[in-house]
């Protein structure tokens, strides 16, 4: 595999693999993760509902998404996929719904990251190993990159009067 890739193959499965672990644990993680995003940020509070239940069911369901796109053999890759199974456009389309409905922060990406990588590891303890961890957070670098092009996507359609 070519040294550019966004994600080895060794990458990818990792966090398949690791997923796998989280997965039965889901909602654990979902808890996990939302308390310490607002312990950490806790004026984020005010931008979810007041009842989490379907926003972490909606973070669980991104994670699989994630993992299914991930789990894809490497001839997959170069086929046609319709746009809501494309992992790109999906999260191209969440950065741009995170800025233009719910006005998240751009400040907010490293908050998110610190929070999904520590619930993941209090989630899977001793499983969750260096390795994947550096994986997540390559994964995350990608994806909170994507959903910032998405956000940024939106803002250049502002500024030449686009309206969404």
């Amino acid at each position: 595999m070519s040294e550019r890739a966004l994600l080895t193959a060794e990458e990818k499965q990792m966090i398949v693999r690791s997923y796998r672990l989280i997965a039965p644990i889901s909602e654990t993680v979902g808890d996990l993760f939302y308390r310490r995003l607002f312990e950490t940020q806790p004026q984020y509070r005010t931008l979810f509902p007041d009842d989490m239940g379907k926003q972490k069911r909606k973070l669980m369901a991104m994670l699989a998404f994630i993992a299914k796109c991930l789990d894809w053999a490497e001839g997959q890759w170069r086929q046609d996929v319709r746009p809501d199974e494309d992992l790109f456009l999906v999260v191209l389309a969440l950065g741009r719904r995170h800025h233009v409905l719910y006005k998240i922060p751009d400040d907010s990406y490293d908050t998110v990251r610190a929070s999904l990588l520590w619930a993941l590891e209090q989630g899977l303890g001793e499983a969750f190993t260096k390795d994947f961890r550096r994986a997540w957070d390559k994964l995350y670098n990608v994806l909170a990159t994507s959903m910032q092009l998405g956000a940024k996507s939106s803002r250049i359609k502002a500024e030449f009067g686009y309206v969404e």
